[in-house]
């Protein structure tokens, strides 16, 4: 598979952070030789060390495709789909503009609101979701055609070839009966639930879990522990919020399941 020339290739200093999206191709390795070096010998002088950190965007539903599937369900629509290219399928996985990936200025703006999103912050994401409702199902959305053409025209050509020709009104002709589209004011309530209380909820859990952190304190595994309680309640408040039954009541029982497990394992040390 040939990946091409890398898109960004830097060394990295001592405090430096950087984002890697999901599923994005990427390797590491140490620099021989370090600014700490007099000459460039090739032997390091000093130790380097890197942490890697996964931000579980997809576990949490903070990506387009978690939207998509809250907007589709809370309308009542369809959301189950078969993803023909892999492209398509990467940019619905993609997070959501929170924190240092919002537009510029956003994110300082729905802090200084108290945590509410702007009219143009709802734009930007209402805007991609609709582009990506698009590149999914071209077929299924009543959208000018026009339209259609300029979001598969960004696609790699392969990706575009494939979803153009299912596309195509070829010979015998097909009729498709088309659905309009969600529109940007039946997405917001959706949008600012993800953003103005799902996030924060789980922002919030996360601060409070990895805060004053003590591996070796009953009281940090305690926190853990509930923290990630509190977690599996936010993700079944999404389900019951999108109006999906079966995560509510998945989430619930994981719920309860750990909480029968913490039990016992507080019996089992009692007892010893």
């Amino acid at each position: 598979l040939d990946l091409g020339g890398p898109i960004l290739d830097i060394v990295m200093e001592a405090g430096d952070v950087l984002y890697v999206p999901t599923g994005f191709p990427h390797t590491t390795d140490t620099v021989q030789g370090t600014t700490n070096t007099s000459a460039d010998d090739g032997n390091a002088t000093t130790t380097s060390v890197h942490l890697t950190m996964g931000l579980d965007t997809h576990v949490f539903g903070l990506t387009y495709a978690h939207l998509r599937w809250a907007i589709l369900s809370k309308m009542k629509k369809v959301h189950s789909i078969a993803i023909r290219t892999d492209e398509v399928y990467w940019q619905t996985l993609e997070t959501l503009p929170l924190g240092f990936l919002a537009p510029k200025g956003e994110w300082e703006r729905f802090h200084d609101k108290g945590g509410v999103m702007s009219d143009e912050y709802v734009d930007v994401v209402a805007a991609e979701m609709r582009r990506l409702l698009i590149a999914l199902e071209p077929q299924r959305w009543d959208v000018p055609p026009k339209e259609i053409e300029q979001v598969l025209s960004h696609l790699t050509e392969t990706d575009h070839k494939t979803t153009l020709t299912s596309t195509s009104t070829s010979t015998p002709p097909v009729t498709i009966t088309r659905e309009p589209i969600p529109t940007r004011d039946e997405m917001t309530p959706i949008i600012r639930y993800f953003f103005e209380t799902h996030a924060v909820n789980l922002f919030a859990i996360q601060n409070h879990m990895f805060t004053n952190v003590d591996p070796h304190s009953d009281e940090t595994i305690m926190k853990a522990y509930h923290s990630s309680q509190d977690q599996n309640k936010i993700m079944g408040d999404l389900g019951a919020f999108a109006g999906n039954a079966d995560m509510k009541e998945r989430y619930e029982i994981m719920e309860q399941k750990r909480e029968e497990w913490a039990k016992d394992a507080l019996a089992h040390a009692n007892q010893k």
